[in-house]
């Protein structure tokens, strides 16, 4: 049977299955027949043993999925398992990566200036190689272009974390004044209390 991996848990070494039945199916890490921990999103072949449960799981022959695949590559960079009291600007990074394109939801002030950090050194880093390679802003604007998306979704939910619509961030477009308000918003403390965009980030 065909299915694709839900969910999976590396701590309780247990994940879930929706199969192409339309039926869900838990398995443990000990049925995983993979070259790599299995992932949100894989596509996979298993059976079913008596119980219901999903057995002799395998990643499914001629299935690439860029997106996961992607995503593995930055699960090699950074632990999102682990606790964020322990991410450094790397794994803080990655996190806003890893939500590309996620506009909902509430990013604290270490989640937004840790990714503009790194993004600020990586665009430095990209300037340096233009001017080596003389290629003018080619690998600046190849940079840039990539991480407009999820610099701009990590300000919104910035603003979200301060109580306020991610709308907000178009009074930018007002010349300085409205630079100098959104960074003086996007350096705010976190609002406390629960809002329409979920709980206080952690």
């Amino acid at each position: 049977m065909k299915g694709s991996i839900l969910d999976f848990s590396i701590q309780t070494n247990t994940g879930i299955i929706s199969g192409d039945d339309q039926n869900r199916y838990n398995f443990t890490g000990a049925e995983w027949r993979g070259q790599r921990p299995p992932a949100r999103g894989d596509r996979v072949d298993f059976d079913v043993d008596n119980a219901g449960s999903a057995i002799q799981i395998f990643t499914a022959l001629g299935h690439s999925n860029p997106v996961q695949n992607i995503s593995n590559q930055l699960d090699k960079l950074s632990d999102q398992n682990k606790a964020e009291e322990q991410f450094n600007m790397i794994d803080w990074f990655v996190k806003c990566l890893k939500n590309y394109a996620t506009f909902t939801g509430r990013a604290r002030r270490k989640e937004y200036w840790y990714f503009v950090l790194v993004q600020f050194i990586i665009l430095i880093v990209a300037q340096i190689i233009d001017a080596i390679l003389g290629t003018e802003f080619v690998f600046y604007a190849i940079v840039a272009l990539a991480l407009f998306i999820p610099s701009l979704a990590a300000a919104v939910r910035r603003l979200h974390d301060t109580g306020r619509s991610g709308w907000w961030s178009l009074i930018a477009l007002i010349p300085l004044i409205g630079a100098i308000l959104l960074i003086i918003w996007l350096a705010s403390d976190t609002k406390q209390e629960n809002n329409q965009w979920g709980q206080p980030a952690k």
